[in-house]
């Protein structure tokens, strides 16, 4: 396992997941797509999400929470991020986090991770969320949140190009979730927390008795899996169940990981910054 406190000089594009540039290229050809970025570049907008989350959770620093700071700023120095971003806490049972605010990012944990996840595996959800910010992916998230409300707003104008732009929209966030995993990976530098973060969201659970859940056993799943959606019929069928989804299946997040973890090219990416 190789060991690093920061990589300044490290760029998205050294670790982006080549189905998120190929999803963005034909996101850019579609009508609408200014038309919608402009409504949600709205200022507006962008205060009253803020205001929300400062009125609603509570801002972590080093005097609230010195455990959680600490690990985000190491974090962001393994992503070679100088800036720090406001990062709050609210209250929520599920694993999750998000980042937003596009002009000014800001980062969200749900109080159940800060509860449950081990240095390591906040260190990858953390680096996760500002590996978002670094490779510009909020301002489209923001759309994909908006999305339907805005064309709702546009009337019948809209209705023939809206399906269009929304699949694409939403293949594009589904390959930006990808590129966001590899920056958590090198924040956390320890596959096997990667790992474990995201099988916490499959379900696993230290608390649970008698359960055989392992890694090897979820990626065989996975590549059971791409072999059942193969076929015409299969491909089919996962369009229909993940076209309109923002995030791809845990199971194949694993596997994405997994895979660039093991092509070496994870550590082509961290030697080429690394400080020795």
């Amino acid at each position: 396992m190789m060991t690093y406190d920061s990589l300044y000089g490290i760029k998205p594009e050294d670790y982006q997941h080549p189905g998120e540039k190929i999803a963005m290229m034909a996101l850019k050809k579609l009508p609408l797509l200014d038309i919608v970025m402009a409504k949600v570049l709205d200022a507006k907008i962008q205060v009253d999400t803020y205001a929300e989350v400062v009125g609603s959770c509570y801002r972590i620093t080093e005097k609230t929470n010195p455990r959680v700071y600490g690990l985000y700023k190491l974090a962001l120095a393994r992503l070679g991020i100088k800036e720090e971003y406001p990062l709050f806490s609210e209250m929520g049972y599920d694993y999750n986090a998000y980042a937003t605010g596009v002009d000014k990012p800001f980062i969200v944990l749900r109080s159940s991770v800060i509860a449950n996840y081990s240095d390591g595996e906040l260190l990858n959800v953390i680096g996760h969320e500002i590996g978002h910010i670094k490779s510009g992916h909020l301002l489209y998230h923001n759309m994909a949140r908006s999305l339907n409300s805005i064309l709702g707003s546009l009337g019948g104008v809209a209705q023939a190009a809206s399906v269009a732009l929304q699949y694409a929209l939403m293949e594009w966030h589904r390959n930006s979730e990808y590129t966001a995993d590899r920056a958590g990976l090198i924040a956390a530098a320890d596959i096997n927390v990667a790992n474990t973060e995201t099988m916490k969201m499959l379900g696993h659970s230290d608390n649970i008795p008698d359960i055989d859940f392992s890694v090897d056993k979820v990626m065989k799943q996975a590549e059971d899996f791409e072999t059942d959606a193969s076929g015409i019929i299969g491909k089919l069928l996962y369009i229909n169940y993940t076209a309109y989804a923002s995030h791809p299946w845990s199971i194949l997040r694993l596997k994405q990981i997994n895979d660039w973890y093991n092509s070496g090219e994870y550590e082509k990416v961290v030697r080429m910054y690394k400080q020795d």
